[in-house]
C-alpha cells in the first residue's frame, strides 16, 4: 500500500473509488460463498457450518460471517437488489440491510418487501433507517397493502394471558402476547430485577435485557444454589 495523499480532496475521490470496488468485491465474495455453502463443500474440510469456516478459515468475526452467509443465502431471493448490487449501483451496506430484513419473510412477500426498501433507498434514507423498516417489514408491507387484522388482544378479550410463538425462517422466534394484571405481577417481581443494566458498561436496552432475562429464567439460571457446609468448632478456630 501506499500513503494516503496530503490532498483531502484527492483522498475523498480514492475512498469513494476503493468503497465501490470493496462494494464489487463482496458481491462477488457473496456468490462464492454461496456455492460453497449450497454443496456444504466446507464439510469436507472438517468444519461443521459455512459460518465455521468463515469463522476459523477466513478469520471473520461472528457479526461478519454471520452478515455474509446471509447474503450468500438470501441474494437470489431479491434478484433487483443482487442486480444492482454487483453492477455496483448498490453499496453493500444497503445489501446486507436488506438480505438480513427478508430472513424473516416467506417468498411471496419478498418482491414486496424488496421493492419497498430499494424505494427507500432510492429516497436517500440511510442505511439505518432502512434497517429499522426491515425490521418491521411483514407490518409495513400489510400496511401499504391493507390487510393488516385486528390486534390479538382485540380478538381475544382481556380476560386470560396469552403468549403467540412462531418460528422465524432463520431459526429464531417472535414472541407476542398479553398479561393479566395477575400475571403482569408475577412478570415484574421474577424478570423485573434480573433486567436492570449489569453495569455502567451494560449497553443493552430495556427489550433485549428484558430477553435476556427471560431466557435465564427458563434455563433455570435464576436461581441461587444454596450449599451447606458442615464443619467441627476446632476447624474453624484454628485449634
Amino acid at each position: 500500500s501506499r500513503p494516503a495523499p496530503e490532498s483531502a480532496a484527492a483522498c475523498l475521490e480514492l475512498t469513494k473509488t476503493l468503497a465501490t470496488a470493496t462494494d464489487l468485491q463482496e458481491a462477488a465474495l457473496a456468490g462464492f460463498i454461496g456455492v460453497v455453502d449450497g454443496t456444504r463443500e466446507v464439510q469436507r474440510w472438517g468444519y461443521p457450518s459455512t459460518r465455521s469456516w468463515l469463522r476459523s478459515r477466513l478469520g471473520m468475526r461472528e457479526s461478519r460471517a454471520k452478515e455474509r452467509l446471509t447474503l450468500a443465502r438470501q441474494r437470489h431471493r431479491v434478484p433487483e437488489m443482487t442486480e444492482r448490487w454487483t453492477t455496483g449501483d448498490l453499496s453493500a451496506g444497503y445489501a446486507a440491510t436488506i438480505a438480513d430484513a427478508i430472513t424473516r419473510l416467506d417468498d411471496d412477500d419478498c418482491p414486496a418487501a424488496e421493492s419497498i426498501l430499494l424505494g427507500m433507498v432510492d429516497q436517500g434514507f440511510s442505511a439505518g433507517k432502512v434497517a429499522s423498516f426491515g425490521k418491521r417489514i411483514r407490518d409495513v408491507i400489510a400496511e401499504r397493502d391493507g390487510t393488516e387484522q385486528a390486534p390479538e388482544d382485540v380478538a381475544r378479550g382481556y380476560e386470560r394471558s396469552w403468549i403467540d410463538s412462531t418460528r422465524s425462517l432463520d431459526g429464531g422466534r417472535y414472541i407476542k402476547g398479553w398479561l393479566n394484571a395477575e400475571d403482569a405481577a408475577i412478570w415484574d417481581g421474577t424478570l423485573g430485577p434480573l433486567a436492570k443494566p449489569a453495569g455502567t458498561d451494560d449497553h443493552r436496552d430495556l427489550s433485549e435485557r428484558t430477553a435476556a432475562a427471560l431466557t435465564t429464567v427458563l434455563s433455570g439460571g435464576h436461581k441461587a444454589t444454596k450449599v451447606t457446609v458442615i464443619c467441627d468448632l476446632d476447624t474453624l478456630t484454628g485449634g
